[in-house]
């Protein structure tokens, strides 16, 4: 069976807003919310929270969809006639794990087959007799080792970051006529990677695509101050710098492994 990886495409959902809510207050507690966004939303009160489970639902269901044997995809979904159920990665404040939970869909007004009945921990009646529960969501660790290493030297695809019209719109306004630019791009991650050196800490994994790469904070315009978030790929010896992103990209996709730690992007959030 072949879900679709779309929350509001798989499931009727009612009230979303409200059952953010109620999960923020069901976690342990967390900013939610960007302190001063780029961008506005429809929802103020907790647009990361928001996106968060939209990206672990659609990634549990990839997952769940392209599992080379059945027998595994219980890690992803549990998946029984009349339910159906997810792990979002997040716990209670007693540590107990917290699900996303489907009926079947009754409503005669929606051709969607499931209902979004809500978050609940794993003590919940609901989940009594599901056994085992799903797994929290997983991605492969990087090919040469769990943690950066900031002795690798960095090889940056600046004809792509500047080539490409979303790479480029990403770098401050102020340098984007600079005729030196390249190297000043260039200069900047290499005096990111020595910080690195000296601070391992600065360097952030982030969840893409299934994997963890690294993210690592440039500064731009400002010695003290990060304008931007370099993605980095684990090479054989080396990371492949091929984009940049925004810093709450950059707080987006490192919260889809963990709550982010790293001064730089912790300072973001309200």
């Amino acid at each position: 069976m072949t879900m679709l990886p779309d929350l509001f495409s798989f499931a009727y959902v009612p009230n979303w807003y409200i059952q953010l809510d109620e999960l923020a207050a069901l976690a342990l507690p967390e900013p939610w919310r960007f302190r001063d966004p780029d961008y506005s939303t429809k929802n103020p009160d907790n647009p990361i929270l928001e996106r968060y489970i939209h990206s672990i639902f659609k990634k549990q269901v990839i997952d769940y969809n392209t599992a080379k044997r059945r027998e595994t995809t219980a890690d992803q979904l549990h998946v029984e006639n009349e339910f159906v159920c997810f792990h979002t990665g997040l716990y209670t404040r007693r540590y107990k794990a917290i699900y996303g939970c489907f009926d079947r869909n009754k409503r005669k007004d929606s051709l969607l087959d499931w209902y979004f009945r809500g978050f609940a921990d794993e003590m919940a009646p609901c989940l009594k007799y599901v056994n085992p529960l799903p797994q929290k969501p997983h991605y492969d660790m990087a090919q040469y080792g769990v943690n950066y290493n900031p002795e690798w030297p960095i090889r940056v695809n600046i004809d792509h970051i500047l080539g490409d019209p979303e790479n480029f719109s990403r770098l401050p306004e102020s340098v984007r006529d600079a005729k030196n630019l390249p190297l000043l791009l260039e200069t900047a991650v290499e005096l990111a990677r020595r910080w690195a050196v000296v601070e391992p800490s600065i360097v952030v994994p982030q969840g893409y695509q299934g994997r963890v790469q690294y993210l690592l904070p440039v500064c731009l315009t400002d010695m003290e101050n990060p304008d931007l978030a370099m993605t980095l790929t684990v090479m054989d010896g080396y990371y492949l710098g091929n984009t940049c992103l925004t810093l709450e990209m950059a707080y987006l996709n490192a919260r889809l492994l963990a709550r982010p730690a790293a001064a730089w992007l912790t300072e973001l959030v309200a």
